[in-house]
């Protein structure tokens, strides 16, 4: 399925979100799957951490009828949101989107709470195969908003998932809730007063990184529980002088920014190391060399020119999420523990460079030891042709056994039943 994309105005946008996920085909529904399986391991994962527990549990403070990961609490539609998006991002191994972008963290948590919250209620019909439209939907809205944005907002100082984050969220449960298409204008454009959020959160030390997202998805949440019970949003929220566009990316140009392409969710990434997207291929490099014994001279590390600049790579800490030179130090450590790179101030040097002619998730290193000995090897992030069996066997990595039935529980959405097998075995996961 194939269509040409024209989403700039907030009813253009919810047209596109909605059409997407109506016709979403088989494939489409089975790759949401596999998404909802990641995530739902991404979360249960980071609540077998204390310290991501105790968060989320914070987070999740309002009484309702939606689970929390790990947790035998029960919260409220947005708490609840809120808490397993902060679980979803909080060890930093989510879906990605264009390299920065972080879709499923704004989806899969919303899509959830959204799906319990209409059960308990009684309020709508929710089935496997309408909760994985949504999340198709969903995926759709958060990739849409990225493509009009990157790489202008992250040049303005912005964290796209931040920003993204609000509307996809709003999206979501518009979609899972079956809001009217004047209501889901509404959410979107409510959702669009709460976006943004610095980039330096990424290139400095501290917790926030882990929290900006879900606060953004909480608003997009609160947004379209607004929008459902009777605030509107003027039509030209999003386009308007001072408005969204104008605030993160300036006015669309003259190309045609969205191509004739399948849905958007077929392009997400997943991540198989817990560090930022373009760092993954700076693990695949390095982990391919063979067992090092020895003193290395210099390192140089090329990657793509946006993973270059990323996240202030000149002024910030390099014990940042972005910083390439500290995931270049970190796999290092972790695959090559006989290879010796000092610390501190008298670390070897690693140069980190731009090249234009490599692929968003690719990266070049070059390794040299003081007794001449040189290695070079590339690496390769780009996980966007994963199936099934891969989805299966990465959710298996992070939880064990219990991942894969996740994942199992996810896929079995496509038949004609119910979503209460999924929900218990999440909740029963620890």
């Amino acid at each position: 399925m194939t269509r040409a994309r024209r989403a700039d105005t907030g009813e253009q946008l919810w047209h596109e979100i909605r059409d997407t996920a109506e016709s979403a085909d088989h494939v489409s529904l089975l790759r949401a799957a596999g998404c909802l399986g990641v995530g739902l391991a991404d979360m249960a994962g980071s609540a077998r951490e204390a310290v991501h527990r105790k968060t989320a549990g914070a987070l999740a403070a309002a009484p309702g009828a939606c689970t929390v990961a790990g947790m035998d609490k029960r919260a409220y539609l947005t708490a609840a949101a809120t808490a397993n998006a902060y679980l979803m991002h909080a060890r930093l191994t989510d879906d990605s989107f264009l390299v920065a972008a972080h879709p499923g963290l704004a989806v899969i948590p919303a899509a959830l709470a959204a799906a319990e919250h209409a059960l308990h209620a009684g309020s709508a019909p929710i089935d496997g195969e309408h909760l994985l439209r949504a999340i198709v939907g969903g995926y759709e809205c958060a990739c849409l908003v990225a493509e009009r944005l990157l790489p202008e907002v992250s040049r303005r100082g912005w964290r796209v998932t931040a920003v993204i984050a609000p509307l996809a969220a709003a999206a979501t449960v518009a979609l899972v809730l079956q809001l009217t298409d004047e209501v889901a204008y509404s959410a979107l454009g409510l959702a669009s007063a709460g976006t943004g959020g610095p980039l330096g959160v990424v290139s400095t030390e501290g917790d926030g990184w882990r929290l900006q997202p879900a606060l953004a998805v909480q608003a997009g949440v609160t947004a379209a529980l607004a929008a459902a019970a009777g605030l509107r949003a003027a039509a030209d929220t999003l386009t308007a002088e001072h408005g969204f566009y104008s605030l993160f990316a300036g006015p669309p140009g003259s190309e045609e920014r969205h191509p004739t392409q399948p849905p958007a969710i077929h392009r997400v990434t997943f991540k198989r190391y817990p560090v930022a997207m373009f760092g993954q291929s700076i693990f695949d490099a390095i982990r391919t060399l063979p067992s090092i014994a020895g003193v290395a001279d210099r390192i140089a590390v090329d990657v793509a020119p946006f993973a270059a600049e990323y996240g202030n790579q000149q002024g910030g800490v390099t014990t940042s999420i972005a910083s390439v030179e500290g995931i270049t130090v970190a796999a290092l450590e972790r695959f090559l523990p006989g290879l010796e790179i000092g610390s501190g101030t008298h670390r070897v040097p690693i140069r980190v460079a731009g090249d234009p002619l490599l692929p968003d998730l690719a990266t070049r290193i070059e390794l040299t030891l003081i007794d001449g000995r040189r290695f070079s090897v590339t690496g390769d992030g780009d996980t966007s042709g994963w199936r099934t069996g891969d989805f299966a066997g990465h959710c298996r990595d992070m939880l064990g056994a219990e991942g894969g039935l996740l994942c199992d529980a996810a896929a079995a959405l496509l038949e004609p039943t119910g979503i209460d097998r999924l929900l218990e075995l999440w909740k029963s996961t620890r």
